[in-house]
């Protein structure tokens, strides 16, 4: 399993709030970078595509109130999730954004820089809410 994270971000919400706008996949579009296209969503589901990379397919998978949001590839080449993980920082938040995929030592080579950089890029727009 390769795991990549982003740097720990101060969000200007609290961590309800925060929580509740990445439950709803449709807020999705406002954070992710530039780069992505073809973006279409329902409240627990997401699709686009990046780079030159296959479509990506995210589900809602598990959902820990105010603390914890996963999002599951389906129906993908490589299994992977995406996970927020949000914490109390007084009245806004704090969250770290990581990546957790089965790679082996060849993909992880070539897939670590864009994937870092996707966290990055979303960790940084959570920084600007």
């Amino acid at each position: 399993m390769s795991n990549f994270t982003s740097p720990e971000v101060e969000v200007n919400l609290s961590a309800e709030q925060l929580y509740d706008k990445l439950c709803n996949l449709n807020n999705l579009k406002d954070i992710l970078p530039s780069e992505i296209t073809d973006f279409q969503s329902t409240e627990d589901s997401c699709s686009f595509k990046m780079g030159g990379l296959p479509k990506i397919n995210l589900v809602l998978a598990e959902k820990t109130p105010f603390s914890k949001i996963i999002l599951q590839a389906e129906n993908s080449q490589i299994p992977f999730s995406l996970e927020c993980n949000i914490s109390k920082n007084g009245e806004n938040c704090k969250a770290v954004l990581e990546i957790n995929a089965e790679l082996n030592m060849m993909m992880r080579m070539m897939l670590e820089k864009p994937l870092t950089n996707f966290l990055n890029a979303i960790a940084k727009s959570l920084s600007q809410i």
